[in-house]
Parts: C-alpha cells; structure tokens; sequence
C-alpha cells in the first residue's frame, strides 16, 4: 500500500514539472497554470475558494493569484450581489489559452491510462475519487492521525 502513495505523489510531481515545462514560454511557472485551470472551470471563485480546492495555504495562493493578475490572466472584480467579494475572472487572454490547458489535462488522462480499459478507468476514477474523500477528512480532522513512530512517554 505505501507504493500506491508515492505512485500518486510521483504523478503529481511529474505532471506538474511537465506543465511547468510547457507552459514557460507562456511565462507561467510554479504550477500557476493550475491555479489558472482551476478558475477557468469555475470563474467568478474566490480566492479562499481557490485555496481550499487546491489545498494549499491562503499565503501561496495570494502570491500565486497576485503573479497572474500580474501577467494579465486574472482580474479581481466585485460580486454585483455581495460588493465584499472579490472574484477571480480570467481575462481574454487567460481565456484564449483555456483550449491548450485543457488540452494538455486530457493529452496526460489519456496516456495515463492508455492500456486500461474503459472499465478500469472508471475504476480507478472511483478509487482515486474515495481515496481524495478520506484523505480531505483527515485533513480536516488532524486528531484521527495516529503516528506508529511517536513513543508512548514514560510513566516515571
């Protein structure tokens, strides 16, 4: 079981260094191109929003959300229903770049599981999905984390 752990942190750090390595020359680097990807999907998200979708600290992702805005992918404007919330909205070019990202997401889905079946894909789809749940309420509950390596203390 722990092999299955470094396999998914394996594809994980290999597609992220893969997309840092294609999206530089669009000046996009330190995974920003899934920040941008994920406010793509769903524009008009918030930034705390963002966070908590990528599981990262609200601090990366200000700074990450910061160098975007910087570059012209992003801007921040106000929720003509609630004037307090600033939204994420990906400007034309950001949008004209959509097509690319999303390709690339597919192009790794695609090799990744170029010799499973249509059953085994959803398989793992299902796995993986349950495994992300687990993982996500144990994050949000750090209490059930029983570490074997911590010592009981001595009684003396």
């Amino acid at each position: 079981m722990p092999n299955s752990f470094r396999s998914i942190g394996l594809i994980a750090r290999a597609t992220s260094s893969m997309g840092n390595h294609l999206f530089s020359h669009q000046h996009l680097q330190n995974n920003q191109f899934l920040y941008l990807l994920h406010i793509l999907d769903s524009p008009g998200i918030t930034q705390a929003e963002l966070a908590a979708q990528l599981h990262v600290d609200p601090s990366t992702c200000l700074r990450t959300v910061r160098k975007l805005i910087t570059g012209g992918y992003l801007v921040r404007q106000p929720d003509p229903a609630d004037k307090k919330r600033k939204c994420l909205v990906p400007t034309t070019q950001a949008q004209a770049f959509y097509p690319q990202l999303q390709h690339y997401e597919q192009t790794l889905l695609t090799l990744g599981t170029v010799d499973f079946s249509a059953g085994e894909r959803l398989m793992l789809e299902e796995l993986l999905a349950r495994v992300a749940t687990n993982i996500e309420r144990l994050q949000a509950d750090p209490t059930r984390f029983q570490t074997p390596f911590e010592r009981p203390k001595d009684e003396n």
